[in-house]
């Protein structure tokens, strides 16, 4: 998937980590850099080490250091400690492990969401599956491809439209909304 923040995530995710995006373009001289994300976040969580796959393999780094720069996110870690690096490390790809998230009850890592199937309150059987989770500005919004077909539509992920979600049985059930699912109009 090409994300409008010109990430491209992984085919692959590493077993108990969760993707956050690719390294980006240098900042400065000591091995800095901007975290590119889907989402273009400006905020960091905490996390204390990351998971960084490039061409030449996987090692877990130690966050030293998370500011922000221009309005963007950027990042230092420990053995990156030159522009140079930092130059061979652009567009790795950077993961958490999972038991360092925090969520609260009623919070979801919605990068876990694709692949959940979709049932439409008072509708039988499975809608379709999430191919994908989108932000596009205002909210994610859930792509879905229909049961039996190509065809997919957008949904918004809002409390509005999500009635419940089973992260265990990989279920996620929506409202009937027909003019994100069908097509409907009126």
């Amino acid at each position: 998937m090409r994300s409008n923040h010109g990430t491209q995530a992984p085919a692959v995710i590493p077993e108990g980590y969760f993707w956050l995006g690719q390294i980006g373009r240098p900042h400065g001289v000591r091995g800095a850099f901007f975290l590119k994300t889907e989402d273009n976040r400006s905020d960091w969580a905490g996390y204390k080490q990351v998971l960084v796959k490039s061409v030449r393999g996987e090692q877990v780094y130690k966050v030293e250091k998370s500011f922000v720069s221009g309005g963007k996110l950027a990042l230092q870690l420990s053995g990156v400690d030159s522009r140079e690096i930092c130059e061979l490390l652009y567009n790795a790809h950077i993961f958490v492990a999972r038991e360092e998230i925090s969520k609260g009850a009623d919070e979801f890592i919605v990068g876990e969401l694709e692949g959940c199937s979709i049932q439409v309150e008072g509708r039988e059987g499975i809608f379709g599956k999430i191919i994908a989770v989108h932000n596009f500005g205002a909210q994610e919004t859930l792509e879905i491809q229909k049961s039996g077909s190509e065809e997919t539509v957008y949904f918004p992920f809002t409390d509005e439209f999500v009635v419940h979600i089973d992260e265990t049985a990989k279920l996620v059930v929506v409202k009937d909304e027909p003019v994100f699912l069908d097509g409907d109009t009126e």
